[in-house]
C-alpha cells in the first residue's frame, strides 16, 4: 500500500479545519442548561423503542456465550455513559437560577480505554458493523443494549449529580 486511499491535498485541510474547530470549541467551553426534571425523558423514549424491537426481534435461542456477549455490550454501555455523566461539569448559576452543564475535553481521557475494549469486543465477539448488517440477532441486540445503557447510565448519573449540586432553596423555585 504505497499510497493514500484520499490525497494528500484533501487530507491536509481537513484535518487542518478539524483541529481548527476542535481548538475553538476547546477555548470556548460552551454550555447549555440542564433541566434534571427533564433527564428521564429521553430514556424513556429510548426503551419504549428499544425494548419491543429487541422482543420481538427473531433469533435462535441463546446459548451462554450469546449471554456473554450481551452482557458485556451492556456493561461497555454503562461504563460509557458513567464517564460521560462524570465528565461533565455541572454548576448552579445564582443570577439566572438554572444548573448549567459543559463538557470537560480533559475528561475524555477516560473513554479512551472503554474505547478500546469495545472495539475489541466488537472485532472479536462477532458484534461488529459486518455482523449487524448481516442480521446477527446477537450483534444487533448487542448493539441496541449498548446504546440504552449508555444513555439509561448518562442521565441518571446526570441527575443524580445534579441534585447534589442544586441548593435547596432553588428547588422550590424549579421551572419548565
Amino acid at each position: 500500500m504505497d499510497r493514500l486511499p484520499v490525497p494528500l491535498w484533501v487530507l491536509i485541510p481537513c484535518v487542518t479545519a478539524i483541529f481548527y474547530l476542535g481548538y475553538r470549541r476547546w477555548k470556548r467551553k460552551p454550555e447549555r442548561v440542564l433541566r434534571p426534571h427533564r433527564l428521564w425523558i429521553f430514556p424513556a423514549i429510548l426503551a419504549a423503542v428499544i425494548l419491543p424491537l429487541l422482543y420481538f426481534q427473531p433469533h435462535r435461542p441463546f446459548h451462554v456465550i450469546d449471554i456473554l456477549v450481551i452482557l458485556t455490550a451492556m456493561v461497555l454501555g454503562v461504563a460509557t455513559g458513567y464517564i460521560r455523566a462524570r465528565a461533565t461539569r455541572l454548576r448552579y448559576d445564582h443570577e439566572r437560577g438554572e444548573m448549567m452543564a459543559g463538557f470537560s475535553l480533559s475528561a475524555l481521557l477516560f473513554l479512551i480505554p472503554v474505547g478500546i475494549a469495545r472495539y475489541v469486543s466488537r472485532e472479536y465477539l462477532g458484534i461488529g458493523p459486518n455482523a449487524v448488517s448481516h442480521g446477527d440477532a446477537r450483534a444487533i441486540m448487542g448493539s441496541l443494549l449498548f446504546v440504552l445503557a449508555m444513555i439509561v447510565t448518562h442521565r441518571a448519573t446526570l441527575y443524580v449529580r445534579a441534585r447534589s449540586v442544586i441548593p435547596p432553596d432553588a428547588t422550590a423555585n424549579e421551572k419548565d
